[in-house]
């Protein structure tokens, strides 16, 4: 933009910071200024302190200034500002707006130490612009100047708020790996739990199914001790009627009634903690229905989740 606006109105032009130091290399210098007055070390010294005082006038103002430089020509310095602060400034002209007089820029080529009639001539390739030109180009280049700071800036805060929406999208990519890893092991861990649920509740059918079958026995033996007590009985009868004949019998008739007693005292025993048992099975088979149907709510929700962590990665990734 400095290049084409020197081309476009034959002016000189720099671009400096904030602090007047130079940050382009300047467009369209004069020879009078780059080839005689800045190469002498004075007039360099005196050209900086002019574009610094330039600079200033400007970020007082907050707009476009004009000025006569020490070696007499014409400069302008046009501040470029980003929300309200002076961030640099373009500074040029090297132009002038009537006609020299000669014998003043011979005084100063004195004062500098350089050949006089060069200094002249080159003074006279200087370019004679109207002074409204100079201003109004210095007030067109403010302008152009700020709306393209505040467009660069606008598109740089808009890059480092995608770098930083992508960075936080890596960040969040990443979590969701995780959590869909964590929610796979844990989708494995509760089929195994329901794998082993279903082989309790296998487990707690075949302990009901043997302690209805046990049932069935006990039932036979209290039968058998029942009938074994009846026949003692009879037998210790039978063995009263034969007297002294039959007193051993008589006494093998008592044993046998003794033992029956005991048959049916234990397998009364043994039904009432086999129905305990076949209570506390049946319980225990349905505690494991009513786990099993949770664990198989818990496996769907991790699986519906792990859904939701798939779609979220997806988008994530788009």
């Amino acid at each position: 933009m400095q290049d084409g606006f020197a081309q476009l109105t034959g002016m000189a032009a720099l671009t400096t910071d904030e602090h007047g130091n130079p940050i382009t290399q300047g467009s369209n210098f004069t020879e009078f200024c780059t080839e005689l007055t800045r190469k002498n070390p004075e007039g360099c010294r005196r050209c900086e302190r002019c574009d610094k005082e330039g600079a200033e006038k400007s970020y007082e103002t907050g707009n476009a200034v004009t000025y006569e430089c020490h070696a007499g020509l014409v400069d302008f310095a046009a501040p470029i500002m980003l929300e309200g602060k002076i961030i640099g400034s373009f500074i040029g002209g090297q132009v002038l707006t009537e006609e020299p007089d000669e014998q003043k820029f011979r005084n100063i080529a004195r004062q500098l130490s350089i050949n006089e009639d060069k200094y002249v001539n080159a003074l006279r390739k200087v370019k004679i612009v109207d002074k409204k030109k100079v201003v109004d180009a210095a007030d067109f280049l403010c302008v152009i100047a700020n709306l393209l700071s505040t467009s660069a800036y606008e598109a740089y805060t808009t890059q480092v708020n995608n770098n930083n929406t992508v960075n936080l999208n890596k960040t969040v990519f990443s979590k969701l790996e995780e959590a869909q890893e964590a929610i796979n092991v844990n989708v494995k861990r509760l089929d195994k739990f329901a794998a082993s649920f279903d082989n309790l509740e296998k487990i707690a059918s075949n302990c009901n199914d043997s302690v209805n079958s046990s049932t069935e026995t006990l039932k036979q033996i209290q039968d058998i001790a029942l009938n074994t007590k009846i026949l003692g009985f009879n037998a210790s009868i039978e063995a009263s009627r034969a007297k002294e004949a039959g007193k051993g019998f008589g006494v093998i008739a008592q044993e046998v009634r003794s033992l029956a007693e005991t048959s049916k005292t234990s397998a009364d025993s043994i039904q009432n903690a086999m129905s305990v048992i076949r209570e506390n099975t049946l319980d225990i088979n349905e505690n494991l229905k009513k786990t099993r149907e949770l664990l198989s709510q818990s496996l769907a929700d991790m699986e519906n989740i792990s859904r939701l962590v798939a779609d979220i990665q997806h988008m994530s990734q788009e």
